[in-house]
């Protein structure tokens, strides 16, 4: 019979095994006040947020912790905001998606057409997408607004395909659908500073996708299994390999770590590019122990590396 859950223990062992094998140290980042207050100042600067329009205001300190920690070894101060804002953005957008995906369907032809859209926060997401060639070299910028054109695909896919049955010749669709929903180009790429040669890192983008979603599903099972949830990736890949939750489970941390492997390997030769791929992949960590009150984190006891 296959199993419907795994246990607080296994996943509390499994992620001390992730974390060892890849040398990622557990620890918790402070907030970082002075950003914080940076992109409230931004944001209100440029409209994002206003007395009328407060929502966007409380996902900002979540696009904070991610800039601060994944990103905080970056020189370029206005590169962190935008990652923030951007990603306050999408949280707020992801929430609100939940119950009303209709703007998300019209998000590409508007942005396209240079039209408003049909809801504040994806307004906020357009005109941000519109600097990524200011910060990044322009073949990255690029990639990164495919990534978010996919990401809002992703966001009515996963609506659509709810209660949707994966054949078990689809063994792929899992991670198809992931990487859709998860913009893995952006926040994977932005982990390399523009200085560095694209042609340093490009080859490991397949394997950083994959880090940048897994990562994410291997810090997120605790929580999604407090809540029931059986959209997920893991739940998925589960059913479409005809096997257990947690035998999905510990097939995607073997999955990452021999991800992690490679992106080593591939980048062995290009220090600069090795060292910000090594500060980005334990600040990426730092980003979900950041955020407790949404990954729960500390309730696996997990031991910390101070």
């Amino acid at each position: 019979m296959q199993s419907t859950s795994i246990t607080k223990e296994e996943i509390s062992s499994a992620i001390q095994y992730f974390l060892s094998r890849c040398s990622i140290p557990y620890r918790k980042v402070p907030m970082d006040l002075s950003l914080l207050e940076l992109c409230y100042n931004e944001a209100e600067k440029r409209g994002y947020v206003t007395e009328s329009s407060q929502e966007l205001r409380s996902c900002i300190p979540g696009g904070v912790v991610i800039a601060a920690t994944t990103y905080g070894y970056l020189e370029d101060t206005s590169a962190k905001v935008w990652i923030a804002l951007l990603t306050a953005a999408a949280i707020y957008s992801d929430d609100k998606g939940q119950k009303d995906t209709s703007p998300a369907t019209v998000f590409s032809e508007r942005l396209l057409c240079g039209q408003p859209q049909e809801d504040h926060a994806l307004d906020v997401l357009a005109d941000l997408l519109k600097e990524a060639p200011r910060i990044f070299p322009r073949i990255t910028a690029n990639f990164m607004v495919v990534s978010m054109l996919n990401w809002t695909n992703g966001l009515l896919l996963e609506k659509q395909a709810l209660g949707m049955k994966i054949s078990p010749a689809a063994d792929n669709y899992p991670l198809f659908a992931r990487l859709m929903s998860g913009a893995p180009e952006l926040y994977g790429l932005a982990a390399f500073p523009p200085e560095i040669p694209v042609e340093a890192f490009i080859q490991t983008l397949p394997s950083l996708m994959v880090i940048v979603v897994n990562i994410n599903d291997i810090l997120s099972i605790y929580k999604e299994e407090i809540n029931g949830e059986s959209a997920n990736h893991i739940s998925l890949l589960a059913g479409a390999r005809g096997c257990s939750k947690g035998h999905a489970f510990h097939s995607i941390i073997h999955e990452t770590i021999e991800a992690h492997e490679k992106i080593l390997h591939i980048l062995e030769p290009q220090k600069a590019a090795l060292d910000a791929y090594k500060k980005f992949v334990c600040g990426y960590v730092d980003f979900h122990t950041g955020l407790d009150s949404r990954y729960r984190l500390d309730e696996l006891t997990l031991p910390y590396l101070r």
